[in-house]
């Protein structure tokens, strides 16, 4: 990993449409299956702090561009966003306002769990500049649920999404988790569809992983092989009007979250929060990784926004690139891809796509994509892409 010189900064970087990510650190309490940098607040003063850095860090990089920065998606994630109070909201949302250019916005996206939700968030999200909440709902099974240590029950989660999927500026997004603990295909089938009778418009479907530093990943429990519960989702969700947009993602032409194509399409992304990664002209950084040492580097003025960080090479942007593309249904471009980094490297590329089982594969002359059974082994492509030899740039 190669640390990056703050010179690497330039307004011509910060003075075309990119997206923002937010990430909120605070939870109610944290959950079994969670590795993302988050914990419960320590009082509201702590709350009120981070917003004080996040103010001071969005207006050091609109200071950087020398003037507001153009968005065209924003994502405030977590963590639980909807844990914070709506005064310390009204806040952010002036600070964004301030900074950002919102003129170009295309999409603006809340993430929000049952639990925490309030009719106050909501009337006070219908009135700006969001378009999307995405809800943490992972289960429509309450002993589901408590094995995964959410806060809701099944109930609570229903009504939340019918609130929301009622709501004339906003559209509902909803997250659900396949490979539980004790989770059958009849219990899955029955989420995924009481999820859309809910009003979704977009669905978010990811599988279990035990990570090592988190309480289930310690306890170690047996789960239920997910292979099916992918393979019914690709099946069910088309026949709904869904399409698989993305390896985890599904909705209706025309609702697929723009800002997650953005990380797919290798756009630029910039990081606000502690813990969040950003990504800009193949610069890949990290901000402080807790929020203590977030607001350490807030009081010393953020001197070095881009010091954790790693500065790719062309061929690695290339190689990223074919790998964030196979997670879409569209795939790779042949013209594009070719224009971008070069014919050689494409026929690399396919050389290691036409050594994989043709019932993985889409070839229609212009792009190379995975099937829905190639999406289903994407781990396995990746790795084969992977293992492509370095070259000197």
């Amino acid at each position: 990993m190669r640390g990056i010189d703050n010179r690497t900064i330039n307004a011509e970087i910060l003075t075309s449409p990119l997206s923002l990510y937010l990430h909120v650190p605070f939870c109610a309490a944290k959950c079994g299956y969670c590795s993302f940098y988050s914990r419960p607040p320590r009082g509201a003063q702590e709350m009120a702090s981070w917003l004080d850095a996040v103010e001071l860090e969005a207006r050091l990089w609109r200071e950087r561009a020398g003037q507001r920065i153009p968005l065209r998606t924003f994502y405030a994630g977590g963590g639980t966003p909807s844990l914070l109070p709506v005064p310390l909201w009204r806040r952010l949302l002036v600070a964004i306002e301030k900074n950002f250019d919102l003129s170009c916005l295309e999409e603006a996206s809340v993430e929000a769990n049952p639990s925490s939700f309030t009719e106050d968030l909501l009337s006070l999200w219908e009135g700006t500049f969001f378009t999307r909440l995405s809800l943490g709902v992972q289960s429509l099974n309450d002993a589901e649920l408590k094995t995964l240590g959410r806060l809701h029950n099944a109930g609570e989660a229903v009504r939340v999404m019918e609130r929301v999927a009622g709501s004339a500026r906003l559209t509902l997004s909803a997250d659900l988790i396949f490979g539980v603990p004790g989770q059958t295909l009849r219990s899955w089938a029955a989420s995924v569809k009481e999820v859309l009778l809910a009003g979704a418009f977009h669905l978010s479907t990811y599988q279990l992983t035990l990570e090592p530093e988190t309480p289930l990943g310690q306890s170690s429990p047996t789960l239920p092989d997910g292979y099916p519960l992918y393979r019914y989702t690709q099946w069910l969700l088309p026949r709904k009007g869904f399409f698989q947009y993305e390896i985890s993602s599904f909705a209706p032409p025309g609702s697929e979250c723009r800002h997650n194509l953005a990380y797919w399409r290798q756009e630029n992304v910039l990081a606000l929060g502690p813990a969040a990664w950003g990504y800009l002209n193949g610069l890949r950084y990290a901000n402080p990784r807790t929020l203590e040492t977030y607001l350490d580097s807030a009081r010393k003025g953020f001197p070095a926004p881009l010091a954790d960080g790693e500065s790719l090479g062309n061929r690695e942007r290339a190689i990223e690139a074919a790998i964030l593309a196979l997670r879409t249904q569209w795939g790779i471009n042949r013209t594009d891809f070719a224009a971008r980094w070069g014919a050689g490297l494409l026929r690399e590329i396919e050389a290691v796509m036409f050594r994989l089982p043709p019932r993985l594969v889409r070839d229609d002359g212009a792009s190379l994509a995975l099937t829905p059974a190639g999406m289903r082994v994407g781990n396995a492509v990746w790795t084969e892409l992977m293992a492509m030899p370095p070259l000197t740039d």
